[in-house]
């Protein structure tokens, strides 16, 4: 009876109704929450596929060099940490950095336009050509800023030449990778070239879903640890992604792999950029478009109002 008393007393004092015991850990109102389920997820990946049109060729290109040189910048943190001796499931926890730098700021990977870009097209947000427009540039874009990397770190790990590799580990480590992601499926035949295409499947799939999995947090914290999961999986397992392969291959040339052009277009590049298209569309764009893609309700029109008495 007395707290009865009390709480009507607060309550009159400070103009507000004390609060009951029964409010304790009741959400008023909707929660909350730090991520978005998968039917706007779909919804944000046609807009995100659909805004590349809008994009002047040069951005594009831009945009795609700094996501080629974050790439290979974080393969080569990896790739360092595995030639002195880190067991490469380890060290592959270094890589997905660079992916995460990528998504938070913004910059694109040919590998995640074939996921994106194709959805727009299918739900009539922009045309073929367009399609074939955006994913030029953006792989001229990755191809330029790997090339760009690869020629940094051969300049500053052989001092412009001038001597072997100062790290002493790091261009064997490079090379060996390199020899086995070429020669070694060359060697095999089509039955090579088709377990590169595979690999390229089974890599792009991941790397889809960490370039769309972001867009269901809304902190970066979110954003960071959803990219880092399936960016590992991938890379800790050696699947074949183009754009890391643009690092790893011209580099390992640059430091005197016997590896040709040929070996680097035909013998990796072809196989892996089809399995890359192929696990990006088919296991995360159309897969997921298809699961969870919702048409907006039509909203119905609402009616005139009209005063009481009247038509």
């Amino acid at each position: 009876m007395v707290d009865s008393l009390t709480r009507q007393s607060d309550a009159g004092t400070y103009g507000v109704r004390a609060p009951q015991m029964s409010d304790a850990g009741t959400y008023h109102g909707d929660p909350v929450v730090d991520y978005v389920r998968a039917p706007q997820l779909v919804q944000t990946m046609i807009e995100a596929g659909a805004s590349k049109q809008n994009l002047p060729a040069g951005q594009i290109f831009v945009r795609g060099m700094f996501g080629g040189a974050l790439l290979a910048y974080a393969t080569g943190i990896a790739f360092f940490a595995a030639a002195q001796g880190v067991p490469p499931v380890i060290a592959g926890l270094l890589f997905p950095v660079g992916f995460i730098i990528i998504n938070l700021i913004g910059f694109d990977l040919i590998t995640g336009y074939f996921a994106l870009v194709p959805m727009a097209v299918i739900h009539g947000r922009m045309t073929f050509g367009e399609l074939v427009r955006t994913w030029w540039w953006v792989w001229v874009g990755c191809l330029a800023g790997s090339l760009v990397y690869d020629a940094m770190v051969w300049t500053s790990f052989t001092l412009t030449g001038e001597t072997s590799d100062t790290t002493g580990v790091l261009s064997a480590y490079i090379i060996k990778i390199a020899t086995a992601k070429t020669l070694k499926y060359e060697e095999f035949g089509m039955a090579g070239a088709f377990a590169a295409l595979v690999k390229g499947m089974l890599c792009n799939w991941m790397v889809t879903m960490g370039v769309v999995l972001p867009y269901c947090a809304r902190s970066a914290i979110g954003k960071a640890i959803a990219t880092f999961v399936p960016i590992y999986m991938f890379f800790a397992m050696g699947y074949e992604h183009m754009v890391v392969n643009q690092f790893i291959i011209p580099t390992a040339m640059m430091f005197g792999a016997p590896i040709s052009q040929y070996d680097f277009w035909v013998g990796n590049q072809v196989p892996v950029t089809i399995g890359n298209f192929l696990g990006g569309f088919l296991f995360t764009g159309a897969a997921l478009g298809w699961l969870f893609y919702t048409r907006k309700p039509v909203e119905e029109p609402v009616p005139p109002l009209t005063r009481p008495g009247r038509a």
